[in-house]
């Protein structure tokens, strides 16, 4: 398989782990890295609270060796906030207190809270502004720049986009699509970003409805995009990274069974216990996602959301028995 360089690190595969707020920390991403994801990226830290300092913001910028390559990302509503951002963090990896691939600029998130900041999809209707922050950020960081945006806020501007990043200084970039403002309602055309990668020099992982195997390798050999972004279909699945290898590589892959399921959510909540991350809240968020598609979940999802303890939670996913998958619809 060819290796493709994204920031200062070469991915050894084709699909990697997207950013997802409350779920991507450091734990999920090490056993995602294990799983067979190329390159995770960290849940975004709001730039004006790195500025500030602060053990929850610290939290969500944890990294470890074990787990690179791994992207930093990071959202704000200025240059000037997002440009020292980047240089603080870009310190912190320097004198070894923090690994990352890349710094990468989230313009893509759709959450009304951001947007109502001025950050993420609200900066897509901003071109100039876009600009401004990634040069700041490329300006004032040691480590590599990279971006993750969407097609556009309302129309398709990827293209547009994608050329002024990179002409901005951006060593890579991520593309969603979808535009900001349709959500999910658009349910193909992900074969536009074939003419995006084709337009630019720098790498270009494609990015939006890669929620299977068989999907996610669609997508790659569709687009000619550099590597795939998985997100929300690896939520309880880490196993859809050897999956997706596997289907590339060899043309098939074996489907996981709950044995196996149950023992990478031990895995999870033991590197979670290790990193300091596992605190009950996080532990039920991402024990329901475990134990979703099979039967017997209602009642899995009731008890997990009464759980008070992490102790708790492990035990109620180790005695889950389901009798058989779900079928799709049920």
């Amino acid at each position: 398989m060819l290796l493709m360089k994204y920031g200062n690190s070469e991915l050894r595969g084709k699909f990697v782990l997207g950013p997802m707020a409350a779920y991507t920390d450091i734990a999920f991403r090490l056993l995602c890295r294990r799983a067979g994801a190329a390159m995770c990226f960290t849940e975004f830290a709001n730039a004006e609270a790195i500025n500030r300092g602060g053990k929850n913001t610290d939290a969500l910028l944890q990294t470890s060796k074990e787990e690179m390559p791994v992207g930093i990302q990071i959202f704000g509503a200025t240059p000037e906030a997002m440009g020292k951002a980047a240089a603080s963090i870009s310190a912190r990896v320097q004198n070894g207190e923090l690994y990352a691939s890349c710094i990468d600029i989230n313009f893509g998130c759709p959450a009304g809270s951001v947007i109502r900041a001025g950050a993420g999809s609200a900066l897509l209707k901003s071109p100039e502004k876009m600009r401004a922050i990634a040069e700041a950020c490329v300006r004032h960081s040691g480590v590599p720049v990279t971006a993750k945006i969407r097609a556009g806020w309302k129309s398709d501007s990827a293209l547009e986009l994608a050329r002024m990043l990179e002409k901005a200084g951006v060593a890579g970039i991520t593309i969603h699509w979808r535009t900001a403002t349709e959500g999910r309602k658009r349910q193909a055309g992900w074969e536009v970003l074939r003419d995006v990668k084709g337009a630019l020099s720098i790498p270009v992982i494609g990015n939006g409805g890669a929620s299977t195997p068989e999907k996610a390798v669609r997508f790659l050999n569709e687009t000619s995009c550099d590597a795939v972004m998985i997100s929300s279909a690896a939520l309880g699945n880490p196993h859809i990274f050897s999956q997706a290898n596997d289907l590339l590589e060899k043309g098939r892959c074996k489907e996981t069974l709950w044995g196996e399921k149950r023992a990478s959510f031990l895995e999870y909540s033991s590197l979670a216990q290790k990193y300091g991350v596992a605190t009950p809240k996080r532990m039920r968020s991402q024990a329901i996602e475990w134990v979703t598609g099979f039967n017997g979940v209602k009642e899995a999802r009731k008890k997990l959301n009464s759980a008070k303890t992490v102790e708790e939670v492990e035990k109620i996913v180790s005695g889950f028995e389901p009798t058989a998958m779900k079928t799709a619809g049920a």
